[in-house]
C-alpha cells in the first residue's frame, strides 16, 4: 500500500470537548499549515477540522516533520496529544480515511456533514497544490465509497447529524410550551443546516442573528424567518425560549453579560468548536446549557437500525480499498513498462542494424511493419503477464527487471 501515508489528530472517540477545542483550527491556520507542507516537505495532505476531529492525512512525508507541523499550527499542546492523539500509518490511515469519509467513524453514526467537511479539506489542498497524483486517486475512490454507502443503506437515515440531534433536544425541552421562540445565532454550514432543520421540522417562531447583517437577512428572506441586526442579540436572548449558537469563533460570544435580565428557564445549544457559549452561563439556575458531547451522548431511535448496515458500508469500502490496491500496484508499473517498450525497441533497432548491409534500404523498409508487429505482440503479450502476475506476486517485478536490464 502506500508505505509513506499517515494520518494524525485527535477525535471525539477518546479526547473530550475541552481538549479538542484547543486543537481546532481556523481558514488561516489550514492554509499556512498546507503551505509548510508542500515548501518545506514537498508532501501531500488534507485537513479534516470539524466539531469531533482535528486531523491530518498525508502521503510521501516523514511522520516526525508531519507531527511537528501538527502541533505547531494547532497551538503546541504537545502534551495533551501525547495522551489523546492517535497515529494511523498506511493501510490502517487509508481505512480510517474511507471510515470518516462514509460516517462509520462519526459520533453519530452517517453524520452527513462530515463528508461535507472532507470535501471541503480536498478544495483547499486542491486550491494550494498540495495533492499528489496517489492521494488524488484515493481520494477518488473514497468519494465514489461514499455515494454507494449513501444510496444503498440505511447509516445516514434518521438523526444522522448534529443539526438534528440538535433538532431532537430542543423538542424534548421545549415540549410542555405551547408555543416558543428559537434564537439561531451563526449562519456558517452548521447554522444553516439547523435552521433548515427546524425550519421544516418545528412550528417555533425563529429569529436568526448574525455577526455580518447582509447574510443574516439573506437567509432570513430565503427560509421566511425574522433576523435581527446583532446589537439586539441580548434583546432577543431574553425573549426567546431556545437560543442556538453556531458562531465558529475562536472566542466566547456569548457570556455572562448576554443572561442579564433573563427571568424564565432556557435552553442553550453550543454548536460550536471550540466552544463559543461561556460554560459560566449555566451558574444561572434559568439557563439549560448542552455542548457538542452532550448532544452527541443523546439516545438516537434510530441508531440501532442503522447499526444494522454497517457490515454493508464496511464491504462497500473494502471492495473500493481493493480497487485502489489493484490501481496502486498498476501505478508502479508504469515506469517498468516504459522501460521495458523503450528496451524492446532498442533490440529491434540494434538487430536491424546488425543485418542492414545484408539487404537493401528497400527490403528493409518492406519488412519493416511485420518486425514492429512482431515486436509489439512480443512486448505486449510481457506487459500483460506482467500486470497480471504482479497484483498477486511483486516478485514478478525484479525478475522481469533483472531479465531485461531494466534500471
Amino acid at each position: 500500500m502506500l508505505d509513506s501515508f499517515y494520518s494524525l489528530g485527535i477525535s471525539h472517540w477518546n479526547c473530550p470537548l475541552e481538549i479538542r477545542e484547543l486543537f481546532s483550527m481556523d481558514e488561516h491556520q489550514k492554509t499556512r499549515f498546507l503551505a509548510e507542507i508542500e515548501s518545506e516537505l514537498g508532501a501531500s495532505a488534507i485537513i479534516v477540522s470539524t466539531c469531533n476531529r482535528t486531523q491530518v492525512y498525508a502521503n510521501n512525508v516523514n511522520l516526525h516533520l508531519l507531527k511537528e507541523k501538527f502541533l505547531k499550527h494547532t497551538g503546541n499542546h504537545k502534551d495533551y496529544f501525547e495522551k489523546y492523539g492517535f497515529i494511523y500509518h498506511s493501510d490502517k490511515a487509508i481505512e480510517n480515511l474511507f471510515e470518516v469519509s462514509t460516517g462509520i467513524d462519526s459520533q453519530i453514526l452517517g453524520d452527513l456533514q462530515i463528508f461535507s467537511q472532507v470535501k471541503e479539506g480536498v478544495e483547499l489542498s486542491k486550491k494550494h497544490n498540495v495533492l499528489d497524483a496517489e492521494m488524488d486517486r484515493l481520494l477518488q475512490f473514497v468519494f465514489q465509497a461514499n455515494k454507494e454507502v449513501q444510496s444503498s443503506t440505511t447509516i445516514s437515515k434518521g438523526a444522522a447529524s448534529v443539526a438534528h440531534a440538535a433538532l431532537l433536544k430542543i423538542r424534548q425541552k421545549t415540549q410542555d410550551l405551547p408555543s416558543k421562540k428559537i434564537l439561531l445565532f451563526g449562519t456558517g454550514e452548521i447554522g444553516q443546516r439547523t435552521l433548515e432543520n427546524l425550519n421544516s421540522q418545528t412550528s417555533a417562531e425563529i429569529v436568526i442573528v448574525n455577526r455580518t447583517d447582509e447574510k443574516a437577512i439573506r437567509l432570513a428572506q430565503e427560509h421566511n424567518v425574522r433576523s435581527v441586526s446583532i446589537d439586539k442579540l441580548q434583546d432577543e436572548i431574553i425573549s426567546s425560549d431556545v437560543v442556538v449558537v453556531a458562531t465558529g469563533s475562536k472566542n466566547y460570544t456569548i457570556t455572562e453579560k448576554h443572561i442579564k435580565g433573563v427571568n424564565s428557564k432556557k435552553l442553550f445549544i453550543d454548536l460550536s468548536v471550540p466552544r463559543n457559549i461561556d460554560p459560566k452561563v449555566i451558574e444561572s439556575t434559568l439557563v439549560d446549557l448542552y455542548d457538542m458531547d452532550q448532544l452527541n451522548s443523546e439516545a438516537d431511535k434510530t441508531l440501532h437500525k442503522r447499526k444494522k448496515d454497517i457490515p454493508k458500508a464496511r464491504t462497500i469500502i473494502n471492495l473500493h480499498t481493493i480497487e485502489f490496491q489493484d490501481w496502486l500496484k498498476l501505478h508502479k508499473l508504469g515506469p517498468v513498462i516504459k522501460s521495458l517498450g523503450i528496451t524492446f525497441e532498442y533490440i529491434k533497432d540494434r538487430e536491424i542494424k546488425k543485418y542492414k548491409g545484408q539487404y537493401e534500404a528497400d527490403d528493409i523498409q518492406k519488412v519493416k511493419p511485420l518486425i514492429d508487429s512482431i515486436v509489439r505482440r512480443i512486448s505486449s503479450q510481457n506487459i500483460e503477464y506482467l500486470r497480471k502476475r504482479y497484483r498477486y506476486n511483486e516478485d514478478i517485478l525484479e525478475i522481469i527487471k533483472e531479465m531485461y536490464k531494466l534500471n
